[in-house]
């Protein structure tokens, strides 16, 4: 007995969805508000955008400045020690965190609606109140400090701190995270300057979204933030263009007796603001966007060189970049470097073919609504959209750009901000091993964690 093989149907055209229109308003401290009804839920998504308070602002010698503000904001507040804000919290069932990004801080807030105005209350001290006492900032500088000597055993994570350091020389993208130099150096009273100046109401915007009334979540934001001081009128300082980068180099992290080797290579692309920033993820989805895309296909499926390989673009508000990165047996490094350069040059030079521009532009289209079904996603959108200084309508009309984005286009993108001949390559692994082999792509020099070594 016998059954005919039946293909599955075609998918259908992308379902109509229809995103929130944020209001604002702005408050007489010059607090900036924006808020939209969006979900079902009984809960408010609660943000507060700081630009200029990322890690791009830690003074030189102080890297982690920013990062370690945003943590010790719950350290206690002219009312309530942390245990006290904690108890708060959790008497709310609420979560609240400050974090810090490159370009910016954001804290954020999750609610019960009924509880909304007790929340921003709570939200508005920490942020107008914090004390940042003397034993919370150590405790988590000293955590940050054992948190950075953990992550150095990972080949990804140096990869990924190299690769930065060389894309971006001397800039202040070019840091992956805090140091141990710069956190030792840090004292209690800068972070609270630094809070003081890069944490001002008066250039900042809270967002919400919920499934209330917009002018019901602005009138309770009124309540809790309209009489606070504006803070410092400090303009957030402008971060420079990146340098550029001419040509092709790779540098070599030592990691002996290493059984893989971890190659990551990225080379300048688009700001996020760029026109054609939405070309560029079209055409990358087909590169290495995913499990179906050129380079995970070909290294991984057919030639077995990889657990994985993907590309991807990461923008910022200065700049950005264009990565693709891969994980190999030590002893398959000349095959899967040699692999993964010869795909993306073929990629450059030619884009994608008409099935594979097909395939990403339907999952792009396909997969917009899923982080965007909480009021959470529609409210990192907004910030998104704010830091970026993109238009008003940037998400409403994401998906009709994306589907009007032509292979000839993808192709001339991919030629433009894709080829491999321009950029870095990161690698780590067993030098004694590897160095011989990646010096055949190229000049090599080989690091430790603080520098180079030869």
């Amino acid at each position: 007995m016998s059954a005919t093989r039946r293909l599955p149907p075609p998918p259908s055209p992308p379902l109509p969805f229809v995103l929130p229109t944020f209001t604002g308003a702005r408050l007489a401290n010059g607090l900036a508000v924006r808020a939209a009804r969006w979900g079902r839920r009984p809960t408010v998504a609660v943000s507060v955008l700081f630009p200029g308070a990322g890690s791009a602002a830690d003074p030189p010698g102080r890297e982690g400045m920013a990062e370690i503000t945003g943590d010790t904001f719950l350290g206690g507040t002219r009312r309530r020690d942390a245990r006290g804000l904690a108890e708060a919290l959790d008497d709310l069932a609420a979560i609240l965190e400050v974090s810090a990004g490159s370009d910016s801080s954001v804290a954020r807030l999750s609610i019960l609606e009924k509880d909304l105005d007790d929340g921003l209350a709570l939200l508005a001290e920490v942020l107008t109140e914090s004390t940042f006492p003397e034993d919370e900032f150590e405790k988590n500088r000293r955590r940050q400090i054992d948190v950075l000597a953990e992550q150095r055993s990972e080949p990804d994570f140096l990869a990924r701190e190299r690769l930065l350091d060389r894309l971006y020389p001397g800039h202040p993208y070019g840091r992956l995270t805090a140091t141990e130099k710069g956190l030792e150096a840090l004292t209690r009273d800068e972070i609270a300057a630094f809070a003081a100046t890069r944490f001002s109401l008066s250039h900042a915007t809270l967002i919400l979204a919920g499934a209330a009334d917009p002018d019901t979540l602005l009138r309770s934001a009124s309540r809790a933030f309209e009489g606070l001081a504006a803070g410092l009128r400090v303009p957030a300082d402008t971060v420079p263009p990146p340098p550029r980068i001419d040509g092709f180099s790779i540098h070599l992290v030592n990691r002996p007796g290493s059984v893989q080797t971890n190659l990551l290579f990225a080379r300048p692309a688009l700001a996020r603001r760029n026109p054609r920033f939405t070309t560029a993820l079209v055409a990358n989805q087909s590169l290495g966007g995913g499990a179906s895309s050129r380079l995970f296909h070909v290294l991984r499926e057919e030639r077995s060189l990889t657990y994985g390989a993907y590309s991807s673009l990461s923008a910022r508000v200065a700049g950005g970049q264009f990565s693709a990165s891969i994980d190999c047996r030590t002893e398959v490094t000349r095959e899967a470097c040699s692999g993964l350069f010869d795909l993306i040059r073929a990629f450059a030079a030619g884009g994608p073919t008409g099935e594979e521009h097909e395939r990403s532009r339907k999952y792009l289209l396909g997969s917009f609504p899923i982080p965007r079904e909480t009021p959470g996603g529609v409210a990192q959108d907004e910030i998104s959209r704010l830091l970026h200084g993109l238009p008003e309508d940037e998400w409403a009309t994401w998906r009709d750009r994306v589907g009007a984005v032509s292979r000839q286009e993808a192709c001339r993108v991919a030629e433009d901000f894709f080829d491999p001949d321009t950029g870095i390559l990161a690698a780590v692994g067993d030098a004694k091993v590897i160095r011989p082999v990646l010096e055949s792509f190229g000049d090599t020099t080989l690091w430790d964690a603080d520098g180079p070594r030869a």
